[in-house]
């Protein structure tokens, strides 16, 4: 026992390919002893017949030629040898074969290979046929074997009295013929039908059926990915099975020949993608060897309709010569550029390759040229199968490795993105440092003016006015010159509080400053402030120029107006906020022709008011007369920059 786990565990060492040797070895050794000419028990083989060519559709119409004596199997050669014709085949019932005398045992006869049509008659009588009767269309009867059952009563006691004829109806260009022949007990025969039916029919479905789901996926595959070894190997595939199926034994309505046609030609290009995926699997570029299989691919429809024309059935033999040559060939140049230099995967495929042309070599010497082999059983079929798989493996580990690299590269790529990440998000985090200090510096410059202005200049004045006074100074005085100081700096801490772009909130704020000095002038302030939209334009930084904004035009109000009332309104108006004052003074003195909007551009103030106007992105418009001025902003969508 620890012998036999020592050994396996050596056998799980080996590389893929040797397993694969061994195997493919093995299965050459099963298919020589398998498909080897034995004997059926209880039955006798009849291996000659006399032959008789007929003319025309009438079975027993004039021969050609007197009877002759032939070997069988035997392949038809009437004059036109294009297998087109009819034949007759008689034969002895072996006496050996007769019931021996009260027994009631079946009998039977077994035809190996007859066809594509064919009949059976036993002392004159009908006992079976396939396809004798039946119409056109594709038909071979000579795909599988045939047990034809004999009723005991047409056979007579006396030894060489008894005659069974097989009439054969050929087609053309479709090997014609009639195989070995046994005689005997039918339930015997009956197992020499059954593994020849599992062999020639079953064995072909199933590949069959494989090759046609594994050619789809990969045709998926391919359209998915767009590689053109899933391409080449569905080609491959696909015309296996369209071959398999009209190698197995089907009825197709529509003329032979054009199926045959198909039959023929899907083997070739079948040959042709399989030896362009082995070129594409190896990253060989041989152009010498490409160009050929392309070429025979090319040919192969122009040399098979000369063949249909001509009716010639050795050009489809120098043809699977041709081909047997190509893969000679291609392998050849495999192996010649490879050397030793091959992966697993390649040393696979061209074991499994060299094994399957073994097969296509047999069968193109048994069937084709008539060598010994028991002809009923092909090898090219499982030959077929185990390739097929092979392909399979291969693309498996193929895909395997691809998708382990993928994964490989996937989580290199995942970290180095991480990485750069990183990179971005410390680079990130610094420019909103950098970004806020700069926003934080520009907020400190902007107020340091704001206090300059305002609360640093009553500041100054209140200080001159202190120095300048001496004892006298009045505190009165002062005062209100310390309560405008005041003023200035709670509107300038006003103007930071979030506004969220709301002109009622901050028209509000104003209005507890200027009011008072309004009512101390004499001056009626009327507040129509209605709700408006949010204007994005009043943020903190922004709120403080329409403060400045409004504190120039209530000065020039209070100073020039002579005004006795001031009006505050704010409404919507084509999509846009506006805010306007207006008063009841003498106005600006503008000339009768200026046009409405017109802005002084100096004196009065003007200038500054404009200049702050555009900083909180309003258009300023200032209409005079002598019933008094109008002052608006304008927000909204048509602002200037």
């Amino acid at each position: 026992m620890e012998r036999l786990r020592g050994l396996l565990q050596r056998g799980m060492r080996w590389p893929a390919y040797l397993w694969a040797g061994w195997l493919v070895l093995l299965l050459l050794v099963v298919l020589g002893w398998s498909t080897g000419v034995g004997t059926v028990s209880g039955a006798d083989k009849v291996v000659r017949a006399d032959l008789v060519v007929l003319q025309g559709s009438d079975p027993d119409a004039q021969a050609y030629a007197q009877a002759q004596p032939v070997d069988l199997p035997h392949i038809m050669q009437e004059p036109r040898r294009d297998f087109s014709g009819r034949a007759r085949y008689t034969m002895d019932w072996p006496a050996a074969a007769l019931n021996a005398p009260g027994s009631s045992k079946p009998l039977g006869i077994l035809l190996s290979r007859a066809g594509p049509r064919f009949r059976v008659l036993v002392n004159g009588v009908e006992v079976g046929n396939e396809g004798w009767y039946r119409g056109g269309g594709y038909f071979d009867a000579g795909i599988q074997s045939h047990l034809v059952l004999v009723p005991a009563a047409l056979l007579s006691d006396r030894a060489g009295v008894n005659v069974v004829q097989v009439d054969v109806q050929g087609q053309r260009l479709r090997i014609s013929g009639l195989g070995p022949v046994w005689i005997g007990d039918a339930d015997a025969l009956s197992e020499r039908v059954r593994w020849l039916t599992w062999w020639q029919v079953h064995l072909t479905w199933m590949v069959m059926a494989s090759a046609g789901l594994m050619g789809l996926l990969t045709l998926v595959i391919w359209i998915q990915t767009g590689e053109r070894l899933f391409g080449l190997l569905a080609g491959g595939l696909l015309f296996l099975a369209i071959r398999l199926t009209l190698s197995a034994p089907v009825f197709l309505p529509g003329p032979f020949a054009a199926w045959d046609f198909v039959h023929k030609l899907s083997f070739a290009w079948y040959c042709g993608f399989l030896y362009l995926f082995m070129s594409a699997l190896f990253h060989f570029h041989l152009s010498i060897v490409r160009k050929v299989v392309e070429a025979m691919m090319v040919v192969a429809p122009l040399w098979l309709l000369v063949l249909a024309w001509s009716g010639n059935y050795q050009l489809y033999r120098a043809w699977n010569g041709v081909i047997l040559l190509v893969c000679l060939m291609s392998l050849s140049m495999v192996i010649h550029r490879a050397r030793w230099g091959w992966d697993v995967n390649q040393r696979l495929m061209v074991v499994v390759g060299l094994a399957t042309m073994v097969t296509g070599l047999r069968d193109f010497l048994v069937v084709q040229m008539g060598w010994p082999g028991d002809a009923d059983l092909r090898w090219m079929t499982p030959g077929s199968f185990v390739l097929m798989f092979a392909m399979g493996a291969v693309l498996v580990r193929r895909t395997g490795a691809l998708m382990g690299e993928s994964v490989r590269l996937n989580a290199e790529l995942s970290t180095r993105v991480e990485e750069r990440s990183q990179e971005l998000r410390v680079v990130f985090d610094r420019l909103r440092q950098v970004e806020a200090r700069r926003v934080l510096d520009e907020e400190r410059q902007r107020l340091m003016r704001d206090m300059h202005d305002g609360l640093g200049s009553h500041l100054v004045q209140t200080l001159n006015m202190v120095h300048h006074s001496g004892d006298g100074v009045s505190s009165i005085a002062v005062a209100n010159m310390l309560t405008h100081a005041l003023d200035e700096l709670r509107l300038t801490l006003s103007s930071l509080e979030p506004m969220d772009g709301d002109l009622a909130t901050a028209l509000g704020v104003l209005r507890a400053r200027v009011a008072p000095a309004l009512e101390a002038a004499g001056i009626e302030l009327v507040w129509a402030v209605a709700d408006v939209p949010k204007v994005p334009a009043l943020e903190a930084g922004s709120v403080m120029h329409l403060f400045r904004c409004l504190q120039e035009v209530f000065a020039n109000v209070v100073k020039h107006a002579q005004a006795s009332r001031v009006t505050v309104r704010t409404w919507e108006e084509g999509g846009r906020v506006r805010l306007s004052v207006a008063d009841d003074g003498v106005g600006m003195g503008f000339p009768d022709s200026a046009p409405p909007g017109c802005v002084p551009s100096q004196g009065r103030g003007m200038g500054n008011l404009q200049a702050r106007a555009q900083a909180i992105g309003a258009d300023l418009q200032v209409t005079s007369s002598n019933q008094g001025t109008v002052v608006s902003l304008v927000f909204g969508k048509n602002t200037k920059a």
